[in-house]
């Protein structure tokens, strides 16, 4: 990991998010990693923000990120332009593991939705089938649609309000198909994961990865730790190192 300038190339704006491309060097991630990203703002909004990676072409140097303005830094971040410059350090994390033979499932919502489209394009690469259940409030929510097209992974859609796809929580449609799948690999709101967590229980393999307001996104700080037990032992983890992707059945809610 390194801490690096980067050039804004794009940044397309969709409502609260947007999907911003920058260039500079690349260091060859995983999904499921992230980088801590700031603006070229000094020290007022102090803290980086932690961002999923979309996507990635190490070979042409460029990284691609989902920003959904919920505060001041992310604020500013969505509303970078062509040309101007922001710091990111990273790539950070655990990353999803490699899938088990046979139909991945993976589950995202919001801003849970980057790391999972950055792995069906890593599964589709591998010739690995996937299908992709996204959830949310209403159709404006719903996130990518080009990016899984271009990945050839088939999307299920959800809607709160039935303005997409199936009206409901994405959880209904997953609960129906789940005997399909070899593993699930979700990201979203806590809501969502803990009934992926509890529909996957000692049936299929689930991998989350955990959402967390983190201070440095490299183990000192302790402030993302979630609850964890493994071999009948509870203790914390930090989301940031030990994370941001855990096997659902260790995670501990509190």
């Amino acid at each position: 990991m390194a801490l690096r300038r980067y050039r804004v190339v794009e940044n397309l704006v969709q409502g609260p998010y947007a999907t911003l491309t920058v260039s500079g060097e690349v260091t060859p991630s995983r999904p499921g990693q992230f980088y801590m990203v700031r603006g070229d703002w000094g020290a007022d909004p102090l803290l980086n923000r932690p961002l999923s990676i979309l996507g990635e072409d190490a070979g042409r140097g460029l990284l691609r990120f989902l920003v959904k303005e919920v505060g001041e830094g992310t604020r500013r971040l969505r509303a970078l332009e062509a040309g101007e410059s922001l710091w990111a350090l990273g790539p950070l994390g655990r990353p999803f593991p490699d899938p088990p033979p046979g139909k991945a499932a993976l589950v995202g919502g919001g801003v849970g939705v980057p790391p999972l489209v950055y792995l069906a394009g890593r599964l589709g690469a591998l010739g690995r089938e996937a299908v992709f259940f996204q959830g949310a409030r209403t159709a404006s929510d719903i996130l990518a649609l080009e990016e899984l097209q271009a990945a050839g992974v088939a999307p299920v859609l959800c809607t709160e309000d039935g303005s997409l796809g199936e009206r409901g929580l994405v959880t209904e449609p997953l609960a129906r198909r789940l005997t399909e799948f070899s593993c699930v690999c979700a990201c979203g709101p806590e809501g969502m994961l803990k009934a992926v967590t509890a529909l996957c229980a000692g049936k299929v393999p689930s991998y989350l990865s955990l959402e967390a307001r983190m201070g440095c996104g490299y183990g000192v700080c302790l402030g993302c730790v979630v609850a964890v037990e493994r071999n009948g032992k509870r203790s914390f983890e930090r989301v940031c190192e030990e994370g941001p992707v855990f096997e659902g059945e260790v995670v501990r809610w509190a």
